[in-house]
């Protein structure tokens, strides 16, 4: 009877500490009123912080300073906002310190619920923490970085949370600008390398079987030895026969996810892979054609559809069209082939056609479609009349930023275009 009530007593206390916990940590309205439009009015920048990223990687043995500015962090984080339209973010640079500031929308039963994080990175001879505010609730910095790392160590069954934060030598700013001086990456990448490897064998070990099945037998066809470039549809089509006669009405989605990865992986970029697990034959030499393929008379059309079709079996499509939407944005930079909203087009035909092979309802129905592909404008719509190649300031005087009047209406345009082909019809554009 003692133990009953002893146990009673202790699930009460839990729930109330539960419930407590709740009050204190989320709140009626987000704390962020940030716009991700406008934060992405740089987002060319972005292409130096890339470059010095490239270069850490690179130069694996040597230690790298890293300088980020205030608009490639604005940048970014307008991307996030892009992606997830529940997170808002802000981020305030000054010498003494580094204000973060993110809201994120919580399911929340009875209320519109959400989780305001506040904290501020401070400059040191390692990384920083000032306390850190959810909610009501207040931490110290220590306390949250030791709580967090503690969290990926045990989620990765590594210590590699550990391995980063150890990574950061100093972390100093200005109003402009954060500079963060790390050691030699060579390390930490070979230990996140085996992390990633070992989280992606437990993530989906059928998925990544069957991608390496396609993934073979679309480089075995005499299609992939032609020495000029061949349609993406033709790849498609010898694909889709080969998925047709191996699936079923139960298992079409699994093998279209696997189709879909296995030609991204072939035809668009072979570091597609890393998100799948080993699938090369030979982990020295990725599997490619001879010739990469053509749509609507462009090898860069071919990678984005494709691309993006096998970003949306991996992830969600906001996240999809926000990687499409922001990788225009840099390349509107000096240099750059400059803002294409025909490439956005084959962006959004690569989610459409994913969408289509990933749904129950007409997974089995793309199999026969697709297995007698012949014609472009199945999958991709035209593209005469849609703009292309603008400099950034071409692109601010025609359209301003990316959620004005104009742009969306550019867009709307690229919807109806994907709406009259019959595959895309199912998808709700």
């Amino acid at each position: 009877m003692r133990i009953g009530r002893s146990i009673l007593i202790a699930v009460v206390l839990l729930i109330a500490l539960f419930i407590s916990t709740v009050v204190l940590i989320v709140e009626t309205s987000p704390s962020v009123d940030a716009k991700g439009a406008e934060q992405l009015a740089d987002a060319d920048t972005v292409h130096a912080l890339l470059s010095q990223i490239e270069s850490s990687i690179r130069d694996r043995h040597q230690a790298h300073d890293i300088v980020v500015n205030r608009q490639q962090i604005d940048s970014i984080v307008g991307f996030l906002q892009r992606a997830k339209p529940d997170f808002r973010g802000a981020v305030a640079i000054a010498p003494e310190g580094t204000r973060v500031q993110f809201s994120v929308a919580l399911p929340v039963v009875f209320f519109d619920g959400y989780l305001n994080i506040d904290s501020t990175v401070l400059p040191a001879e390692r990384f920083s923490l000032g306390n850190v505010k959810i909610g009501d609730l207040r931490l110290p910095g220590d306390m949250a970085v030791s709580l967090v790392e503690w969290l990926v160590n045990r989620w990765t069954d590594s210590d590699i949370a550990t391995q980063a934060r150890l990574q950061v030598e100093q972390v100093s700013m200005t109003h402009e600008q954060v500079a963060i001086s790390l050691q030699p990456l060579d390390g930490f990448l070979k230990q996140l390398n085996e992390v990633k490897n070992g989280l992606s064998v437990e993530q989906d070990d059928g998925l990544r079987d069957l991608t390496a099945y396609y993934l073979r037998y679309i480089s075995w066809q005499d299609i992939a030895l032609a020495d000029t470039p061949q349609p993406l549809t033709d790849y498609i089509r010898l694909l889709m026969k080969r998925v047709k006669q191996r699936s079923n009405s139960n298992n079409a989605v699994e093998h279209n996810r696997a189709a879909i990865l296995a030609l991204a992986i072939f035809v668009g970029h072979h570091r597609v892979a890393n998100f799948v697990g080993d699938v090369q034959p030979n982990a020295d030499k990725a599997l490619r054609p001879a010739s990469l393929p053509t749509l609507r008379g462009r090898n860069d059309l071919a990678r984005h559809f494709i691309i993006s079709a096998a970003l949306k079996v991996l992830s969600e499509q906001g996240v999809t069209l926000a990687i499409g939407e922001f990788k225009e944005l840099m390349d509107r930079a000096m240099g750059g082939s400059g803002y294409s909203f025909v490439d956005l087009t084959a962006d959004m035909a690569g989610v459409a056609f994913a969408d289509v092979g990933t749904t129950p309802a007409t997974a089995v129905d793309f199999q026969i479609k697709l297995a007698r592909l012949h014609q472009e404008g199945d999958i991709m719509p035209p593209i005469e009349g849609i703009v292309e190649g603008l400099s950034k300031a071409e692109f601010v005087e025609r359209f301003e930023k990316v959620d004005s009047e104009a742009y969306l209406q550019e867009v709307e345009e690229i919807k109806t275009r994907l709406s009259a082909i019959p595959l895309y019809q199912t998808t709700g554009l």
